[in-house]
């Protein structure tokens, strides 16, 4: 609901919202694990429980554009 609600902002600021209509009240989710990330808004829902974990390899690309970089994963040395 904050997401569709946030939308005119930023709008006003001159960037891209979800594409969304902004009646929080009747808009409808999209389905889980599906993401509305290519704008400076973005929301994600993962069904992973109360967690955010899931959603960290999908945020770093995403911010990673802001920042001007290239998102690389990296995965954790394997134990000695």
């Amino acid at each position: 609901m904050a997401t569709i609600a946030a939308q005119p902002a930023f709008r006003l600021l001159g960037t891209k919202d979800l594409g969304r209509s902004d009646d929080y009240m009747s808009e409808k989710m999209p389905p889980v694990n599906t993401g509305l990330l290519d704008g400076h808004l973005a929301w994600r829902q993962h069904d992973g429980g109360h967690t955010d974990a899931p959603n960290w390899k999908y945020f770093l690309p995403w911010a990673d554009q802001f920042l001007g970089r290239s998102y690389t994963s990296v995965t954790p040395r394997e134990q000695q």
